[in-house]
């Protein structure tokens, strides 16, 4: 991801530009409100982090103006204000999650992560670690281009599990969820299914995500 923090204290803005790194992501940093407008006509970004109180124009009216422009980015508010009545103005401009100061980054990041996933959602795509997901096209590839060619089940299943990745999911619940079972059938049809996604995956990713938890089911990792 292209990510802008626009944030004035260099001493929180530095080390999320860090960590992001660490993640495998780019991130760029904004001192002020006006810097970060600037940025934004430049640079296409994939998330925008906005600090509430910047020099210039603050986090709130930062937001308030991309969305007065149709830009759906999704925005991450950080914000030292407690009140049910800021974080509901935050929210009302356009903001998609705010988290207050002090917080850590892995809880920024879980929140940055649950934003674009619902803005994948809402966009037709669902991304999950090195796999893109075209929800109307019911395409799967991976970020080096290469297509993972599903059956319509396993594309299913596969949907089904990135939306509850790192949630141990029994075969009661997949024929329920993916089959529209209430009944777990005499054949081994959910097993074979996992069976084939997960070596369909495999070959072209080179990684294990699907992982059998024995006596309970299945899980997809959390990336």
């Amino acid at each position: 991801m292209e990510i802008l923090i626009a944030e004035d204290e260099i001493q929180i803005a530095e080390p999320l530009r860090k960590n992001f790194l660490e993640e495998g992501h780019h991130a760029m940093i904004a001192g002020d409100g006006q810097q970060a407008l600037n940025l934004l006509e430049k640079v296409k970004f994939d998330l925008i982090i906005l600090d509430w109180k910047m020099p210039k124009l603050s986090g709130l009216e930062v937001c308030r103006k991309i969305r007065e422009k149709g830009d759906s980015t999704p925005i991450l508010l950080l914000t030292a204000l407690t009140q049910v009545s800021n974080k509901v103005e935050a929210l009302n401009a356009g903001a998609d999650d705010y988290i207050t100061k002090p917080f850590s980054f892995d809880e920024l990041y879980a929140r940055v992560k649950a934003i674009r996933r619902r803005f994948n959602i809402e966009h037709d795509t669902i991304e999950y670690d090195v796999i893109t997901m075209n929800l109307l096209e019911r395409k799967v590839e991976s970020k080096n281009g290469k297509l993972i060619d599903l059956t319509d089940k396993e594309f299913d299943l596969l949907k089904h599990f990135i939306m509850n990745k790192g949630i141990i999911l029994s075969r009661e619940k997949l024929c329920h969820s993916v089959w529209g079972l209430n009944f777990v059938p005499q054949t081994n049809i959910c097993e074979v299914t996992v069976k084939n996604l997960r070596k369909k995956i495999e070959e072209i990713t080179g990684k294990k995500y699907i992982k059998t938890i024995y006596g309970e089911g299945y899980i997809l990792i959390d990336e």
